[in-house]
């Protein structure tokens, strides 16, 4: 029985369906956590048990919050994650975004994130905090992204000084 109150959209771009989570996107959300690719900046490696920790969560957050991460879908099955959480620690909502080894260099992080960052604004800009994403420099990649998505730099996040916060503003 699914709890009526848990509802996550699907927001579809030129190339991606952004989806609820299913049980059988796991096994390659934790090959991502597993193989070396989940670099410390998106809490990585671990084993298949925290892997499944952090995939429930990412579910759990939308029944708490009313907004979570989405499975990125190219058609052929699932190619990463991107949403938003705002966990405790954090002093204002995240946005962020991965992808797994087959869904790199092709613009999908950009794409996703900006369908995610879109909908974010429409939805709740007008009770909620400022919207970043986290980004630990070096990670230039991640950078690049937030730039296309007009972000700019701002400071560290109080939960993680050695991260600068880009801050996303509503699309012209």
């Amino acid at each position: 029985m699914t709890d009526p109150a848990l509802h996550i959209p699907t927001l579809e771009t030129d190339r991606l369906i952004l989806r609820a989570p299913r049980e059988a996107d796991f096994a390659p959300f934790a090959a991502f956590y597993a193989d070396g690719s989940a670099s410390s900046s998106v809490g990585g490696p671990m084993e298949m048990r925290e892997a499944w920790r952090r995939f429930t969560a990412d579910m759990g957050h939308w029944a708490f919050k009313g907004f979570g991460w989405w499975t990125l879908d190219d058609g052929t099955g699932p190619i990463g994650t991107c949403g938003i959480h705002a966990p405790p620690s954090h002093e204002e909502p995240e946005l962020g975004w991965l992808l797994f080894a087959r869904g790199r260099g092709r613009g999908y992080a950009t794409e996703a994130a900006r369908a995610a960052r879109d909908w974010w604004m429409e939805s709740f800009q007008g009770g909620q905090p400022r919207l970043t994403s986290n980004i630990l420099p070096g990670n230039t990649a991640s950078e690049a992204v937030a730039r296309r998505l007009g972000a700019t730099p701002t400071r560290a996040p109080s939960h993680n000084p050695d991260a600068i916060a880009w801050l996303h503003q509503r699309a012209a």
